[in-house]
């Protein structure tokens, strides 16, 4: 079994969420990245693969997933691009810390996992912003596969709206590769109300420092479409910044 760990962070407030047991159950929406109402990632739809991830506002927060199974490129997560066959969705579990998904596809298994460590009996690690996504890989065709995992994160995990500028960078933090986007005015609780997602602070994307792992902030369709031909990363990070969303910012893409 083969084992792809990446994990994403903001640095805000955090609070625990309750979740059901391990049993079954089709909740109306599913919970992803989850820490205060402010930075709240979640699937409306039963299948991770039907529609973009989404702030529980219904606002767009789009994260990506692909995998490269012996040279043939399946969907995971998001429903972008339309052009790549997703993969089965088999199961689909929610534990107070967890939500584990199942696919199968190509003659694997593969088991997404989000595990947001909302300990309560430890304060430290309960106030720790921080979701870790990892990916298991199973044979179930008892033969040897080649694979590979992509993941993109919207530069909108870091602001209110499309509209709002951003900059991004990256940084190495012991054995950790780290990428960053944020919103360019910081204006740190400047506004109030229920309709708003968070645009103070940064978003963080952070991977083991490991040969067969790689990070770049780049253009989403560019990425994707890389990976798709080739299973690699476009090879430099975009770099006319500031840029908003809707007009030129990186994706946080890992692969």
């Amino acid at each position: 079994m083969n084992r792809f760990a990446i994990f994403i962070a903001l640095i805000v407030l955090n609070f625990a969420l309750v979740a059901p047991t391990r049993a079954q159950l089709r909740p109306p929406s599913t919970p992803l990245v989850v820490h205060d109402p402010y930075f709240s990632v979640w699937s409306a739809t039963d299948n991770l693969t039907d529609s973009e991830t989404k702030h529980w506002t219904g606002a767009s927060q789009p994260m990506a997933g692909l995998v490269r199974v012996d040279g043939n490129v399946y969907r995971f997560m998001g429903n972008a691009p339309a052009s790549v066959p997703a993969m089965q969705q088999v199961s689909k579990v929610l534990t107070p810390t967890r939500t584990i998904y199942e696919f199968e596809k190509g003659g694997i298994r593969l088991t997404l996992t989000f595990f947001t460590p909302a300990l309560a009996g430890d304060l430290a690690i309960l106030s720790r912003p921080v979701t870790y996504i990892s990916w298991d890989v199973k044979s179930m065709d008892s033969g040897t596969h080649a694979v590979s995992v992509y993941l993109d994160c919207s530069s909108l995990m870091a602001v209110n709206t499309a509209f709002e500028q951003v900059v991004w960078s990256r940084a190495k933090v012991g054995e950790t590769e780290l990428l960053s986007v944020g919103s360019v005015e910081q204006k740190v609780l400047g506004v109030s109300g229920d309709d708003l997602r968070i645009n103070w602070g940064h978003f963080y994307l952070a991977a083991p420092d490991a040969a067969n792992e790689r990070l770049a902030a780049v253009n989403g369709r560019e990425a994707r479409n890389k990976f798709f031909t080739s299973g690699t990363l476009p090879d430099a990070d975009v770099l006319d910044m500031p840029a908003a969303p809707r007009s030129g910012a990186p994706v946080l893409a890992a692969a």
